[in-house]
């Protein structure tokens, strides 16, 4: 009996789980810091990897992907779709189970679309490289944020409710470029048999619209034009038996039919197809069944209504990636109180909260001889302060001790988004494994994460400010929390702390990060004279190194909001070369702005110091005149850039480049800061020039700028968007007293 439960529990663990003899040293007692790794004997194995040398390296609790089955997950359900539904196919990875950039990237090995609730899991899945057309959003109450982000970041998004639909039409109207394909969320009024927390399909589910609003969604999407394609709905999630899907899909159809459904339209019948979480569940249905269930029931109810078949979108999430996930835990106690073997485990409740919210079942094997005899149940629990804080109740199992490695298999789904910080815990590392090899592809959280955006309630009225300061190509900037500052900043105030001898001196603040409800960042810059302006190139790129140094982002790209507009950054993996996608620079005298009629300034005379001159004006969310020159110099621009950025056809000022071309990938610029002055570099002046030159046909797209700081380089597209690429260091850090804010 306990061979054959022992065996049934080895099936629960991902295909490349073995029990195999590795030879060691002398036998020795395990203590409770180590693991028995010099032991002779069996061992769990996974994917060819050692269990003991993992959790030695990277700590426990630890959680393990095994590539092999997460590929095999997938292949069962193309295969399954294959043989079972003649007509168009597709599979979109439920992100809500579980999303993080390794695993948005493997999904587009197998094109798999990435489902994101929301701007957080759009965020994940952008920053893998999903490409817009594979990127799905759902989501019962999206914010203004969320629904921003899908329209410029997803392909799809599945339309709750008709507030929303009043929402993404608002959108449509200010959006010139592509907008995302609508699904419509159906209410059928039908849930399947689960858990009632995960039931999502009946008539008093939060989620999606009844018949009648379906109705009315639909007739809106046709009178304002809005790309409306798929009806969606979802009736529950771990359920084992796919018969609640057929009526509910009779009901899809005769929707389908009321609306008027063009034949190249999607059905989507959601995902939730359950697992086998505890050896007792086994055997469980196969996904061949749920699938074949669906695809037979879709064809002949599209037969009798006489309608084309649909494109079939499944949305698997726990039936893909639970199965390949395990989670190790090291044991640190083993207690017996009146009725129970307790073995208290380094992780539980804050990692894996669904014994406690639905009264999930799991199973355990130890990792070291887990064939050994059953020495009774035990249960198994973590260590935070909740008596609720239990994985496994009564689970038959050996003797263990303080020390020894437990592991959990069917752990890939839902723990870990649902993990918390209770207690202080720190959320765990996870490990990809593939043939052998383990990658991090998330590290634990360390205690300074936990604190990392906190803000303290109370300043000491004595404190100084925090600062950090930077430069780039000799541009150099001051970067302050405005959580440290008592009041806002005042342009006296800023002098003060720009100058070089009555201050720390700079060549501008930014002040950053705040929050923005379009943007993960936002900031605001200042000139060393106090005025605030709209954008600065270096600026940008010395708060991206600012957030990358804090710890606020990786190496993913990342939208800031400034006054000038959204730019989008990304911080290369040493943190010292930043790219900026600016936005798109433009002529327009309207936008610039420049006194006369509406037109593209381009090549225009303008006469200083009673020399005629010819130039270009152009904004990319700032102002710029660029002066075309054989020659540029130093000298030229002290003495021409006051002149020019004073002068009334720029009625907000502006900032001046002296423009030399070199050759079709080389400029040379000299630069006269509008509130600064001679400035040896910057970010913003770069990508005017540039664009200069490539709107006169002096350059191609890729440009170098030369300038007496530095370089930098340009990309630039044919819809005149702009990349910027350059190096920051940083300079140094300290405080500013509260004097100078006196």
């Amino acid at each position: 009996m306990e061979n054959e439960r022992m065996e049934r529990r080895l099936a629960l663990f991902p295909l490349t789980a073995r029990i195999e003899t590795a030879p060691g040293g002398e036998n020795r007692e395990t203590d409770r810091l180590s693991s028995p790794k010099s032991e002779a004997g069996e061992r769990l194995t996974i994917a060819g990897c050692d269990l003991p040398g993992l959790a030695d390296r990277y700590g426990t609790p630890l959680y393990l992907y095994d590539q092999a089955t997460l590929d095999a997950a997938v292949e069962d359900y193309q295969r399954a779709l294959a043989d079972s539904y003649p007509g168009e196919t597709g599979i979109t990875y439920a992100g809500k189970a579980f999303l993080c950039l390794a695993l948005a990237q493997w999904t587009q090995r197998h094109s798999l679309w990435v489902d994101c609730t929301g701007l957080g899991e759009l965020r994940v899945a952008t920053a893998a490289g999903v490409p817009r057309e594979h990127i799905l959003v759902h989501g019962a109450n999206k914010s203004p944020a969320d629904l921003t982000a899908t329209v410029a970041h997803a392909g799809t998004v599945v339309v709750d409710n008709l507030a929303e639909l009043d929402r993404l039409i608002a959108l449509s109207k200010q959006r010139n470029g592509d907008f995302p394909n609508l699904w419509l969320r159906f209410r059928p009024g039908l849930a399947v048999k689960t858990h009632a927390y995960t039931q999502t399909g009946q008539h008093d589910s939060k989620f999606g619209m009844d018949q009648a609003e379906i109705v009315q969604a639909a007739r809106l999407c046709r009178e304002h034009h809005l790309p409306l394609c798929g009806l969606h709905f979802h009736q529950g999630s771990h359920f084992h038996d796919p018969e609640p899907i057929g009526l509910a899909l009779e009901r899809a159809l005769d929707l389908l039919v009321a609306i008027r459904a063009e034949e190249d339209w999607v059905l989507c019948p959601g995902g939730g197809w359950g697992v086998a979480y505890h050896e007792d569940d086994l055997p469980h249905p196969p996904v061949e069944e749920y699938v074949r269930y669906v695809a037979e029931k879709l064809v002949a109810g599209c037969r009798e209504r006489d309608l084309a078949l649909p494109r079939l979108r499944l949305e698997p999430g726990r039936s893909l990636v639970a199965g390949a996930g395990v989670a190790l835990y090291r044991v640190g106690a083993v207690k017996q109180t009146a009725h129970r073997r307790w073995v208290l485990l380094d992780g539980g409740m804050a990692d894996n909260p669904r014994p406690a919210l639905y009264g999930a079942r799991y199973s355990a094997l130890p990792v070291w001889q887990p064939r050994r005899p059953e020495a009774g149940p035990a249960w198994l629990a973590g260590p935070y302060c909740e008596s609720a804080d239990i994985l496994i109740e009564e689970l038959p199992l050996p003797q263990v001790q303080p020390g020894e490695l437990i592991a959990i298999p069917v752990s890939g789904a839902y723990q870990l988004s649902m993990a918390s910080n209770y207690n202080g815990a720190r959320r765990p590392a996870i490990l990809w494994l593939q043939d052998g090899t383990a990658r991090l592809i998330r590290a634990r959280e360390t205690p300074n994460d936990l604190i990392r955006r906190d803000k303290r309630l109370w300043q000491d009225e004595a404190a100084n400010v925090e600062f950090v300061k930077y430069h780039a190509l000799g541009n150099d900037y001051l970067v302050l929390d405005p959580s440290d500052l008592p009041d806002a900043l005042t342009p006296p105030q800023i002098q003060l702390i720009c100058h070089p001898h009555y201050g720390v001196g700079a060549d501008g603040l930014v002040l950053g990060p705040f929050e923005d409800p379009g943007s993960e960042f936002a900031l605001r810059f200042f000139n060393p004279d106090g005025g605030e302006f709209e954008k600065s190139g270096n600026g940008l790129r010395i708060f991206s190194r600012y957030l990358w140094d804090m710890g606020l982002v990786k190496e993913e790209p990342f939208t800031i909001s400034t006054p000038g507009g959204q730019v989008m950054s990304r911080v290369d993996r040493d943190g010292r070369q930043v790219t900026v996608e600016m936005g798109a620079v433009s002529f327009d005298s309207r936008r610039i702005p420049v006194t006369g009629p509406p037109r593209d300034v381009l090549n225009e005379p303008i006469v200083v110091g009673g020399q005629e001159l010819r130039f270009c004006a152009a904004t990319i969310g700032n102002p710029h005149c660029v002066v075309l020159r054989d020659e540029v110099s130093a000298q030229e621009a002290q003495e021409w850039g006051p002149l020019i950025e004073g002068n009334a056809r720029f009625p907000n000022r502006t900032n001046v480049q002296f423009l030399k071309v070199l050759d079709r990938s080389n400029i040379r610029i000299e630069i006269w800061e509008r509130g600064v002055g001679y400035t040896r570099a910057s970010g913003s002046s770069s990508c005017a020039a540039a664009a200069v030159a490539y709107r006169l046909g002096l350059c191609d797209a890729q440009i170098t700028v030369h300038m007496p700081g530095g370089e930098i380089d340009i990309s630039i597209s044919p819809d005149l968007a702009i990349t910027m690429t350059g190096p920051v260091s940083r300079i140094c850090e300290g405080s500013i007293s509260r004097e100078v804010f006196e």
